[in-house]
């Protein structure tokens, strides 16, 4: 009798389906058998220390972000407000009181905040949904990009994921519990986000909604939950409130953001708005798809039966509809990239019903998945890394940390004051932590760093320098693992003070 030979790929096939089942198993048994403490635990430390390498491989032929400088200016001193709410100045200083001035350590400050996040939004889904449904949601919501592969840096927007997470998750306790403390809590909460960016007006307006919808409202307004809650937003809000009173630095910036467009041109804004934030979630709403909903589960999860659950869908649905809505009527730069911190009620609004099923194979299989899809990521970042080395979109982002330390050489004592070439002064201020960007008529330590094509520069340099300054030229290049960027050549001149 003759014996048919196998396929190779068949063969290499069913080896790679047999080992997707073993892996399944596995994951099943660790879900059912480990406490959810521990697989929490374990889920966001593997999200701190995979996304860690990401960010250090990635970007390893670049200095640190240009919003690393900014910041880095605020913390010189305290205060209670800047160009921006207070918030990233003071855990960037804070944080840079602990660690050196590197930017593996900015990157580890951002991984730690968002992972912070993602840990108060557990405390949330857990007081809603049960473990292998909160376990989803939480799978779900790290393979939303602007978790991980968008929230390269500390900024307005990734500083507020946490405070965001925390108003929602005692604001749901309040509207539950009536607890005072809860109720005091969702609103200090409510107000350190708006500490960080004014785009949490838009979970102010979502709490207020959801505080009227329903048939809890009316109980809940005759409890004293909603007047705690409006003392505690007071009590955090009015140091900064005071302080606009005196500088309206914020509101000038705040106002820049608008700018007045066709109508035409505004629609098309706002329907690329919600587009590109409909695809930002596109993972969780896969994983929703992969429950197969029946009709009435759908119709459940859109306007769902149970008030707690019809809570937070208001408390998604309002901060991201309104803004678009408002973008109508006052034109602003509307982008999805400002939803970073909208997103933790979303598990809550996808897998909240009881319609649906999800058990720890499901979950079992999203995270395989999402591991999947991370560690894709994670491999694929000295590709990222060499891309950003030879492409142009980040030249001026290569040679800040080499020219600071140059500029420092030839100072011999700290550098107040950073003036020179439009895109390259702006990074420097991190790795110069005494500095701060001025004129080029400043009177102290001053640098002038100018781009080998800035001739208007480098004769600013030159005239501001007279006999008392030092100037040097010097060509830089960014490597990485053997390969080399573009040089670039700059002249960097300090003029000591008068």
């Amino acid at each position: 009798m003759a014996v048919a030979s196998r396929n190779p790929s068949d063969q290499e096939s069913s080896g790679v389906v047999s080992l997707a089942k073993r892996a399944g198993r596995a994951a099943e048994r660790f879900i059912g058998q480990t406490p959810e403490g521990t697989i929490v635990f374990a889920v966001i430390a593997a999200f701190v220390a995979l996304w860690m390498i990401f960010w250090t491989v990635s970007t390893a032929p670049l200095s640190a972000h240009i919003d690393d400088s900014e910041a880095s200016v605020w913390a010189q001193h305290f205060a209670l407000g800047y160009k921006h709410p207070p918030m990233t100045g003071w855990l960037f200083k804070l944080w840079f009181s602990v660690f050196p001035r590197e930017r593996w350590a900015s990157d580890l400050l951002t991984v730690v905040t968002v992972a912070a996040g993602l840990a108060i939004t557990w405390r949330l889904l857990r007081d809603h949904l049960d473990k292998n449904r909160a376990l989803l949601g939480l799978i779900a919501l790290i393979l939303v990009p602007l978790y991980d592969v968008k929230a390269e840096v500390l900024n307005a927007n990734t500083v507020m994921i946490p405070f965001w997470a925390a108003a929602l998750l005692f604001y749901l306790r309040a509207w539950r519990g009536l607890g005072t403390s809860d109720a005091f809590l969702a609103g200090a909460f409510a107000s350190l986000t708006m500490l960080g960016k004014y785009w949490a007006v838009f979970l102010l307006a979502g709490m207020a909604c959801a505080s009227v919808v329903g048939p809890g409202a009316r109980r809940f307004w005759r409890s004293p939950a909603p007047y705690v809650m409006a003392v505690g937003a007071i009590v955090a809000i009015a140091p900064h409130a005071w302080w606009l009173l005196n500088n309206s630095v914020s509101l000038q910036f705040a106002g820049s953001v608008i700018v007045p467009t066709p109508f035409g041109e505004t629609l098309s804004r706002t329907l690329y708005y919600f587009i590109g934030t409909a695809a930002y979630v596109i993972v969780p709403l896969a994983f929703l798809a992969a429950l197969r909903p029946n009709r009435a589960a759908l119709a459940d999860i859109i306007w769902p039966a149970d008030d707690d659950r019809r809570q937070a869908s208001v408390l998604l649905l309002v901060p991201l509809i309104l803004p678009a809505l408002v973008n109508l009527v006052i034109p602003y730069r509307l982008t999805p990239d400002w939803t970073f911190p909208n997103w933790a009620p979303l598990p809550i609004v996808l897998y909240g019903s009881r319609l649906i099923a999800v058990d720890e194979r499901e979950v079992a299989r999203a995270g395989l998945i999402g591991l999947a899809l991370v560690l894709a990521v994670v491999i694929a970042s000295p590709a990222i890394a060499y891309v950003r080395l030879t492409g142009s979109h980040d030249r001026d982002r290569m040679y800040s940390r080499q020219i600071a330390q140059t500029a420092q050489g030839l100072a011999g004592k700290p550098i107040e004051f950073i003036w020179g070439s439009t895109g390259i002064a702006e990074g420097l201020p991190f790795y110069l932590p005494q500095a701060r960007l001025s004129l080029p008529a400043a009177n102290g330590m001053l640098l002038i760093v100018c781009a080998s094509a800035d001739l208007r520069c480098q004769q600013t340099a030159a005239a501001r320098a007279a006999d008392k300054g030092r100037t040097t030229v010097a060509t830089f290049a960014s490597n990485f693992l053997g390969w080399s960027g573009a040089s670039e050549t700059f002249q960097i001149t300090v003029v000591p003070p008068e």
